[in-house]
């Protein structure tokens, strides 16, 4: 509580994550002054830093289940900085390895991190460590992402809408994270609600036009939810169980009008 004319201290504290060195933060205060019920203060900080990493998030991306993958960064001296790198290592040693490799122009040093691959489709992750001789950045300390994924890009889960020429219809598209566009076999309806039709394949994708049979008895229960199975040629996802909805469009909102 501050009372009427005199002063109080605010305290900020400020955890730096990431590579930029330039920082700006916003704070805003609120108070019970009802001429200044709040106020923002502007935190302005330059970090000293002796290294930096490039890029400063090692990321592996774009793998397929099973499959190694390698990147690389540069490890980088900041203007005046004469620090050196004493040790490197990965935390997780059973799924990752580094080691450095050509340097590339401009760097201190440069490194390789391999990934020795997952089974199933998610993300592994580790950090690297760097001890250097620096006194501002004695130790820098990266983060390491490995995501292996299914090629096969889709919607898990449809809505179908009625539209202005009163039909329920939605065309999704099935696209490829590698290589050609998928080859789709049957596609099938349990529930025989819709009529399916595959389009022509454009670049990595196929696009399945779906339409509700008889749009003008449908009465959507959005409670109610179905299965479209599709079949492609893709080894790990040879079947797709998308669910679909009918759903009811959305009323206008009606806006409230305020009368003099």
């Amino acid at each position: 509580m501050i009372p009427p004319g005199g002063e109080g201290q605010i305290k900020v504290t400020l955890r730096p994550k990431g590579t930029r060195t330039e920082i700006s933060k916003n704070v805003v205060v609120l108070s019970n002054d009802p001429e200044q019920p709040q106020f923002t203060l502007t935190m302005n900080a330059t970090l000293l830093v002796d290294m930096i990493a490039v890029p400063g998030i090692v990321s592996i991306a774009n793998l397929a289940p099973g499959q190694p993958g390698t990147t690389s960064f540069s490890l980088q001296q900041t203007q005046g900085s004469d620090a050196t790198v004493t040790s490197i290592r990965v935390q997780d040693t059973e799924h990752f390895a580094i080691q450095e490799i050509d340097t590339e122009p401009g760097s201190l040093a440069t490194y390789e991190v391999r990934f020795s691959g997952r089974d199933d489709a998610g993300t592994s992750a580790t950090r690297v460590t760097v001890e250097t001789t620096g006194a501002n950045t004695p130790q820098l300390t990266m983060r390491v992402r490995a995501t292996a994924a299914y090629n096969l890009i889709y919607p898990k889960n449809i809505n179908l809408t009625r539209g202005d020429d009163g039909q329920f219809e939605r065309t999704i598209r099935i696209t490829t994270r590698r290589g050609d566009p998928p080859k789709i076999g049957k596609v099938v309806d349990p529930a025989g609600l819709l009529d399916v039709e595959v389009l022509e394949s454009t670049g990595p994708s196929v696009q399945i036009r779906l339409r509700v049979r008889d749009a003008a008895a449908a009465v959507p229960d959005e409670r109610a939810a179905y299965q479209l199975h599709v079949h492609t040629n893709d080894p790990d996802e040879p079947e797709l169980k998308l669910r679909y909805q009918i759903r009811a469009p959305r009323p206008p909102s009606r806006a409230r009008v305020k009368g003099r």
